[in-house]
């Protein structure tokens, strides 16, 4: 810890307080947890940023999807609503967030909704849908109104929470220890060579007495903004990356590690983009140095489809995915073994 972090302690220990006791309260029954008739997935984390929440949340759906009729349920971070909302491929980011959006465009047949509130969301699509029989909790280890059946927690390999401390002074929204509360861990964002032994270490210094699984980012491929139209990554030597995500770092150390040429404009996590921005992105591609194309991220791509100016650049997106490390069978196995047992 940095000695200038020293000051923040004390807001860090009325956080602390605060969360600690909150979660008491959930324990002793005091706040009420609302049960379901239905399997729950959560999958969340106990700090702030990314930890690839999104895009696990969408490896599960895919599983899950060919074997039953599932709903997505995120809070619909960065949107101007707070009410239920339906997402459509066609819904704006303003109305149901970047996130959802990104989720209903690669689960197109499956229900995407978003609620600030979880219990009601959640009793409004049972009750408009009584065919969906599972539901997947995006982002919801912190909603502990909702009884999940199988609490899933993501934690990030670059950013281990056994050396994080609350905030404001770190990024943990709750205590190191609640992460007991979940029914197994995932480190994500872990590197091609991790070893058995690191693995194990990790696991070691968690002190997490239940499964543990590791994975890893998959790059798929480069797709046009306005399109389905893909690019080989071979043929790129220059690009203009623009990302508003929480950690940036393995998208460049990806292109770095094709000898690609970046220059980068980084904006913060779920940036509301607005048409100075855009003129902003424009301006720096067509002043650059033959950048060949400008590249984002899924989730800013989301957002930057609405602005029509765009659609005249070559912009395209890094669409990634999830893999796991080994043990992705006993993974699998286990959402289908919980879902099946359920239902």
């Amino acid at each position: 810890m940095k000695w200038y972090n020293w000051i923040l302690l004390p807001i860090s220990l009325v956080f602390w307080i605060i969360t600690t006791l909150r979660n008491l309260f959930f324990e002793l029954g005091l706040f009420k947890k609302n049960k379901f008739n239905i399997p729950i997935i959560g999958i969340g984390n106990i700090t702030v940023g990314g930890t690839g929440k999104t895009p696990h949340s969408q490896y599960i759906s895919e599983l899950l999807q060919h074997n039953f009729k599932i709903a997505v349920l995120s809070k619909g971070y960065g949107r101007k609503t707070k009410d239920f909302q339906y997402v459509n491929i066609d819904s704006n980011t303003k109305d149901v967030g970047d996130e959802p959006l990104q989720m209903k465009k690669n689960l197109p047949n499956q229900i995407v909704a978003v609620d600030h509130k979880r219990v009601e969301g959640i009793n409004k699509i049972l009750n408009e849908h009584n065919e969906v029989n599972c539901i997947v909790l995006d982002d919801a280890f912190q909603h502990r109104s909702v009884k999940i059946g199988l609490n899933i927690l993501l934690c990030d390999y670059n950013n281990p929470i056994y050396n994080d401390w609350i905030m404001p002074v770190g990024l943990l929204r709750e205590s190191r220890s609640e992460v007991n509360r979940a029914d197994c861990m995932i480190i994500s964002k872990c590197p091609e060579n991790l070893s058995i032994g690191e693995s194990l270490s990790i696991k070691k210094k968690l002190n997490f007495k239940k499964e543990i699984f590791y994975s890893k980012i998959i790059y798929d491929k480069i797709v046009s903004l306005k399109g389905n139209k893909t690019l080989e990554k071979a043929s790129l030597k220059k690009v203009l990356l623009v990302t508003g995500i929480a950690n940036f770092n393995p998208i460049i150390e990806y292109l770095e590690s094709l000898n690609i040429e970046i220059k980068h404009l980084a904006y913060k996590d779920h940036f509301k983009y607005q048409k100075k921005d855009i003129d902003k992105i424009i301006n720096n591609y067509q002043t650059g140095n033959n950048e060949r194309i400008i590249l984002t991220t899924e989730k800013d791509a989301q957002k930057m489809k609405e602005f029509e100016k765009l659609w005249n650049f070559p912009v395209y997106y890094l669409k990634v995915s999830v893999d796991f490390m080994w043990n992705k069978d006993k993974f699998e196995e286990k959402i289908m073994n919980y879902v099946k047992a359920h239902s």
